[in-house]
């Protein structure tokens, strides 16, 4: 009997690092029409990230005080934000050093969701 190991063609990678979150290709694919995403931190530290759409900057849909700039290339999506990733490291209790964590898109909410509490936890993360 084979246990199948997860392969990471289709996955969506979120890499944390000291400066910015960065995403795969497969998480940016979500994010190709955005400038802007919006990111929240849950008090379990559950972390979404929501793409936001130039339509949503021009009908004011949220408060510009809460974008994130986000940086979209052919292979990957970076949002640069020391503050965002200070605040994560805090949440962890550890500093971003590159930890790889398994996101998932939750197409009902349009968020890129991932669970920090995942980190350390065999098939979650690489």
């Amino acid at each position: 009997m084979y246990t199948w190991v997860t392969g990471n063609a289709e996955l969506r990678i979120v890499t944390l690092n000291e400066h910015n979150v960065t995403l795969n290709s497969n998480a940016t694919e979500h994010f190709t029409k955005s400038h802007y995403v919006l990111v929240g931190i849950s008090d379990e530290g559950m972390v979404g990230v929501k793409p936001v759409t130039k339509k949503d900057l021009e009908l004011n849909r949220y408060n510009r005080d809460l974008l994130h700039k986000i940086s979209v290339g052919k292979a990957y999506a970076k949002i640069n934000n020391k503050a965002l990733c200070d605040l994560i490291s805090k949440k962890l209790g550890e500093p971003l050093v590159g930890q790889k964590i398994v996101a998932k898109y939750n197409d009902q909410e349009d968020v890129l969701e991932f669970d920090l509490n995942d980190l350390g936890k065999e098939g979650v993360v690489l």
